[in-house]
């Protein structure tokens, strides 16, 4: 032990405590280091009593009736206790013994155990004696256990205490799962007495290019240190020596006259060989790979190596369904692998410090990274001094680990915390550990607006949470640092669009002084649990289940608020994030094409911030009804930050009838990996074609009859029948052979309620308009007429609102059946005496789900929603109605509808409509919705940036403010033999699509 060690250790000793972690340079597991996982002794104590259990830590404690617990690991997925979440943590003891035996080869050395991470707080004994104790659940803590080892080779036994409640616990608890244990690594690993304690590395850029590279080494004594980089190419740059004095401290600066600079657009890594030598004997070698990068700040703009970046950023949790918080390399691995797939290029690593090969891999793999020194929850806390001391251990901890990581682009402090003067100490200690990177306070929007003036000038960057567009607008003006905006658009459930995620960056990525901001959250916080009785698992309707046992506890509305589901399965708003952030923006809409030759000429944006899109190509398509009839590819010049323009030529026939001409765009790297998606309507220069009534036009003609009787009205025609009840209201459509296309048709006002609706008021629908179908009515009124082109139906009458009858629409629906066999459908709805939100509003019909097949003919693939206008491009979409993405709104639809495989459905045809398709029960809901009233598509410039901004993507309005629920489409019944340009359009009615179904049963749908 040196003396810096044992005099630490014999003054704790004195004390009666057991000694604090060390610093030294952990090794990694295969290189060094052995790991303690697997199979542990375990004995789970609800309170804080261990009773007769005590003693658990003497080495002739007898923990044979034990059970067995897996390292690393959390008690609560393994059975010995109930999860609990966020602050609702149980009070309770976890003691784990194994033994272990130390290689003859350490004989000699210090032996050093380390753990990686274990919540809460922990205790440890070696063969009884305590030799180490630590408070900080994210944080490593490591210990030297030589003089506890056993001198005669023989087995040691490890004793470790874990309990819930200690006195730091709150810091660690957050709006997620609450799991203890020991839930990272724990690894065995020897030193000689003269070793390395630390190293820092840090880049400095020299004028007129290059970058000295400084590197301070820490020993246990004095030493010599050699060594030398090696470039990302293998090649060596500059060989190195320096002499570690009396303390063990030295330095040395390399100079690397032509460096490959880290970015995350060009993650560059060197490698850093070190040997710490006493005379001319190598006593420790250690290597590690290191980006050459600097951080600044200029005029309140936030750079990376002199250059202004934007941070394309999401917030990370480490945890997983199965295993909770335990952190593999595969499951880091694809987490960061669909975060590039989404074009993110920031973690924030809310709101601690991660698996630290997860820091290596965004090292890797080019990511910036926000690492997070964790105090979270627990704000009481920070009023009381006597807490200060554990926030500096935090700090130092935090910055002690990952400080020559090149990936961590700034640090940041707690999460959400008023500004308060512990806080702010421990930022104070964090700017003296390392002054080369900013710091950050992620704020509470409203607590930011009072007090951000009480920010001292060290606290480099802002971060309020949760701006509007305009905010960003606003604080970008009157701000003087850079802002990163550490939480934007968080939404629970499968709603992100109107919180921001489209408005919100546009508005950043035009602020100079706006670096970024990280949407809450990537992924959903659910862990798997089982039940043998689903109707038993309480809000059992707002999880995933993947099977009729097995299901996603995302306790409730509480952990839904990812971009991806538990499992990592993307939502709606994996694809949405990924259009709004692609680093390479094609800027075109519609487009007008005419007979013969055309060329298109497209502007190509690119919003990288070192890179050229040399390498890149532009790849082509142009299909006719889903055929492609023309391709190619355009290579890619734009400079960073630059736009270029290409043009994309092919000729089209003299006649273009009434086809659906598309023009595929998709810009992929130079390892084919695709960044942006375009696909835009083609129109003839002479005209929109009216696809509707080209298909009316080739429906054979057949005779209508009406029947009346005195419960009914019924029209006949050879491939259908039209049934009115004339009691009730109830519209009814039944094919050639009896088999029901819709069974209902009446007023929309309100789609099934989604978890961002209800938010945490679970009983609060009162404050929206239930009503996917308005089936009661009063004051009915039926007619039924022949007229020169056909026979028309008339249903109307006074619909009240579910559970609050003196608020209603009243107005009347309108069918007329033309001998052609397509049914014209206008309707007219006044709301009377409304209130509230009318989440949605138009016409709806019951369809039966055997018509299983969903076709259409407008923006998709993905569910539509003001806010949402990059995520879906123009074409011809099939899904099954199984598939995880067919509920939800589709807009800017010509032609929609629903088949059975064998081609029998219903087919709705509208100018720009926007349709719905629900879920309900057995039944789909079909719907014609009317335009939303959006109160503003501003503020995603300055120009706009005092918009009032529409909050819901899922088209809430007041229901006062809507004046006409008014609409009209034409419905076709369709029989097997699709009509001819119908067979064009979509293909065989008997094509059918495999539906992606990952789950049994979703949330919000």
């Amino acid at each position: 032990m040196t003396c810096r060690h044992l005099l630490s250790f014999l003054l704790l000793s004195a004390l009666g405590l057991a000694a604090q972690p060390l610093d030294v340079i952990p090794a990694r597991i295969g290189e060094g280091a052995v790991a303690l996982g697997g199979w542990w002794n375990f004995k789970y104590i609800s309170g804080v009593n261990a009773g007769a259990d005590e003693d658990f830590a003497r080495p002739d404690f007898s923990v044979g009736s034990w059970k067995n617990i897996t390292v690393p690991g959390h008690w609560e997925l393994q059975g010995f206790a109930e999860p609990r979440y966020a602050d609702d943590l149980a009070e309770g003891l976890g003691l784990y013994r194994r033994n272990f035996k130390v290689s003859p080869e350490w004989r000699g050395q210090r032996v050093y155990l380390r753990f990686d991470g274990v919540l809460f707080g922990f205790k440890v004994w070696v063969n009884g004696r305590a030799v180490g104790e630590w408070a900080s659940g994210y944080n490593p803590a490591t210990f030297d256990i030589t003089d506890a080892l056993r001198t005669d080779g023989g087995e040691n036994v490890l004793a470790v205490r874990v309990t819930t409640r200690n006195r730091e616990w709150g810091f660690d608890a957050m709006d997620c799962w609450s799991l203890a244990g020991i839930y990272r690594d724990v690894t065995l690993f020897a030193r000689p007495e003269l070793h390395l304690v630390d190293y820092t590395s840090r880049t400095t850029l020299r004028p007129g290019g290059g970058v000295d590279l400084d590197l301070e080494f820490v020993a246990s004594r004095a030493a010599t240190v050699t060594g030398r980089v090696v470039a990302p190419d293998g090649t060596e740059v500059q060989k190195f020596e320096t002499l570690l004095g009396a303390q063990g401290r030295g330095t040395v600066r390399v100079v690397v006259p032509q460096a490959k600079l880290w970015t995350a657009e060009t993650p560059s890594l060197y490698q850093l060989e070190v040997d710490l030598r006493a005379g001319s004997d190598s006593v420790q070698r250690f290597s590690d790979r290191i980006g050459l990068r600097q951080v600044s700040i200029d005029d309140g703009v936030f750079k990376l190596n002199g250059v202004p970046i934007k941070l394309r950023g999401i917030d990370h949790h480490d945890i997983w369904p199965e295993e909770g918080r335990v952190a593999t390399e595969a499951r880091m691995r694809r987490d960061l692998e669909l975060m590039r797939e989404a074009n993110i290029n920031f973690i924030r690593t809310s709101h601690y410090p991660p698996h630290p090969r997860f820091l290596e891999l965004c090292d890797e793999m080019g990511f910036y990274v926000d690492c997070e020194v964790p105090f979270i929850h627990g704000r009481k806390n920070l009023s009381d001094p006597s807490f200060q001391d554990a926030l500096y251990a935090r700090a130092r901890a935090t910055v002690m680990r990952d400080k020559n990581r090149a990936s961590i682009i700034f640090w940041s402090l707690g999460n959400e915390n008023h500004v308060n003067e512990l806080g702010l100490n421990a930022g104070r200690r964090v700017k003296e550990l390392d002054p080369t990177r900013p710091i950050t306070y992620p704020t509470m929007g409203s607590h930011f607006r009072g007090n951000y003036q009480l920010y001292p000038e060290f606290v480099d960057l802002y971060s309020p949470h949760y701006p509007s567009a305009a905010t960003v607008w606003d604080y970008a003006e009157k701000l003087t640092r850079p802002i990163v905006v550490t939480e934007y658009a968080h939404q629970r459930g499968l709603s992100r669009g109107g919180a921001g995620v489209q408005e919100i960056w546009e508005a950043i990525w035009q602020s100079p002084r706006v670096a970024g901001g990280a949407i809450w959250m990537f992924q959903d916080q659910g862990i798997l649990r089982r039940s043998d009785d689903p109707s038993r698992v309480v809000n059992g309707d707002l999880m995933v289940w993947l099977d009729r046992e097995h299901y996603y506890d995302t306790n409730g509305y509480y952990g839904v608020d990812g971009i991806v589901f538990s499992d990592r399965t993307p939502q709606t708003d994996f694809w949405q994030v990924r259009k709004a952030y692609s680093p390479v923006q094609l800027n075109a809409d519609s487009l007008r094409v005419k007979p013969g030759a055309n060329r298109i000429t497209l502007t190509v944006e690119n919003r990288y911030d070192f890179r050229s899109l040399a390498g890149m190509q532009l790849r082509w398509a142009l299909r006719q009804n889903r055929v492609a009839r023309f391709e190619g590819t355009i290579p890619l010049a734009a400079p960073a930050r630059g736009t270029d323009t290409v043009a994309v030529e092919f000729e089209l026939p003299a006649a273009l009838g009434d086809d659906v001409h598309v023009l595929e765009l998709q810009c992929v790297d130079a390892a084919g990996h695709a960044l942006n998606e375009r696909a835009l309507r083609l129109q003839p220069v002479t005209g929109d074609v009216k696809r509707a009534t080209v298909l009316q036009e080739a429906l054979p003609r057949a005779g209508l009859e009406l029947q009346t009787g005195t419960d009914a009205f019924v029209v006949r025609h050879a491939d259908w029948s039209l049934t009115l009840d004339r009691r009730t209201g109830r519209t009814q459509l039944v094919g050639r052979s009896g088999e029901t296309l819709f069974s209902a048709l009446g007023p929309h006002t309100g789609r099934k309620l989604t978890i961002n609706d209800l938010g945490k008021r679970r009983e609060g629908v009162a404050t929206h308009w239930a009503g996917e179908l308005l089936d009661e009515v009063a004051g009915l009124k039926t007619s039924a007429e022949k007229v020169a082109d056909g026979i028309v139906l008339k249903v109307g009458g006074r619909f009240p609102r579910p559970g609050v009858p003196d608020q209603a629409v009243e107005g009347e629906c309108e069918l007329r059946a033309s001998p052609s066999g397509a049914i014209k459908v206008s309707y007219r709805y006044v709301p009377v005496n409304a209130k509230d939100a009318m989440v949605e509003a138009g016409l709806a019909m019951e369809v039966p789900a055997t018509l299983s097949q969903f076709r259409w003919l407008g923006q998709g693939p993905y569910a539509g929603y003001p806010g949402k206008d990059r995520l879906n491009e123009y074409g011809v979409f099939h899904l099954n109605r199984d598939d995880l993405y067919f509920p939800g709104n589709r807009r800017g639809v010509e032609l929609a509808l629903l088949a059975a495989p064998s081609g029998q459905g219903l087919l709705l045809a509208a100018d720009d409509a926007t349709v719905s398709v629900e879920h309900r029960g057995d039944l789909t809901l079909f719907s014609h919705l009317i335009p939303t009233p959006q109160k503003s598509s501003k503020g995603t410039s300055k120009e706009g940036k005092d918009a009032v901004e529409n909050v819901d993507n899922k088209a809430e309005f007041s229901a006062s403010s809507v004046k006409t629920i008014t609409g009209h489409f034409v419905l076709v019944p369709l029989a097997p033999n699709w009509p001819a340009p119908l067979r064009r359009w979509f293909g065989l009615p008997t094509d059918t699509v495999q539906p992606k179904r990952p789950f049994l049963r979703v949330y919000d749908q």
